[in-house]
């Protein structure tokens, strides 16, 4: 449905969902190469894609509703986001969470040690944000208010205690609100030992956005940056079916020869 406005890419999807040859076979997929970004090297294909996707960045805050609309898809964002994060003009502004230990004893051995950790679902202990950054809700806070998981925001103004912000997407466009800190719990498993809580915001940049909560986004222009093989028949289906047309997809796709050593 989102991409009935181009009956070629239409097509296209509904083969590469349905594995239907000769779009895929032997769970490989053909990708058009009018959507390829041509692998060269690590730092400079990613650049490419940036700037295929967001031009050139210091022009982001002149049309921010056409920017928001515009972003990278990937499985892992923290690389991503990392140099836009630079890129991006503006003065950093550092939020740091506060690490709790469940049991109280073990507070002052194990406090540095909480704080490199990020289990899914939790914010890092370190948020750098900057004013107009885009930014994402990854909890329900108040659905009436249009505050909900992966709402898209843009961070307006500095505040200590709470995110000053606008939502940017959906019916609620434009109303500013404040996102508070909240008591995060992680789930305790063998990567992540202790028991602890962490209190943060609950928000991510969205320059970058992993596939798998993509859905249910339609956005103008989409870059899919894929650093290791992904399901043909999931993410990259997923990543795929958030544009609208051919023409608004850019792919990089690291090649598998590349040795990482």
């Amino acid at each position: 449905m989102q991409a009935r406005l181009d009956p070629k890419f239409s097509n296209y999807l509904l083969q590469l969902g349905n594995g239907i040859s000769p779009i895929t076979i032997d769970e490989e997929t053909k990708i058009p190469d009018d959507m390829l970004i041509r692998y060269e090297n690590d730092a400079g294909s990613l650049q490419k894609l940036i700037n295929a996707v967001f031009h050139n960045i210091h022009d982001y805050l002149e049309n921010l509703s056409e920017m928001l609309n515009r972003a990278i898809l990937t499985p892992k964002t923290d690389e991503i986001n990392a140099r836009l994060k630079q890129m991006f003009p503006g003065e950093l502004k550092q939020y740091y969470s506060f690490d709790e230990a469940i049991y109280a004893f073990e507070q002052d051995i194990m406090e540095d040690f909480l704080n490199t950790l990020t289990p899914n679902g939790v914010p890092s202990n370190e948020l750098l944000l900057k004013k107009d950054f885009p930014i994402t809700l990854f909890r329900n806070i108040n659905l009436s208010e249009g505050l909900c998981n992966e709402t898209r925001l843009i961070r307006r103004n500095f505040e200590r205690n709470v995110i000053d912000a606008e939502i940017a997407v959906g019916h609620h466009n434009g109303k500013r609100v404040f996102i508070p800190i909240i008591i995060f719990l992680p789930k305790t498993d063998e990567n992540n030992g202790f028991p602890f809580k962490r209190t943060q915001f609950p928000i991510r940049l969205s320059f970058a956005m992993r596939i798998n909560k993509a859905h249910g986004q339609t956005l103008d222009f989409v870059g899919i940056y894929l650093p290791q093989p992904v399901f043909s028949h999931g993410q990259l289906y997923v990543a795929l079916s958030r544009a609208k047309t051919a023409s608004s997809v850019k792919i990089v796709i690291r090649s598998i020869s590349v040795n990482r050593s």
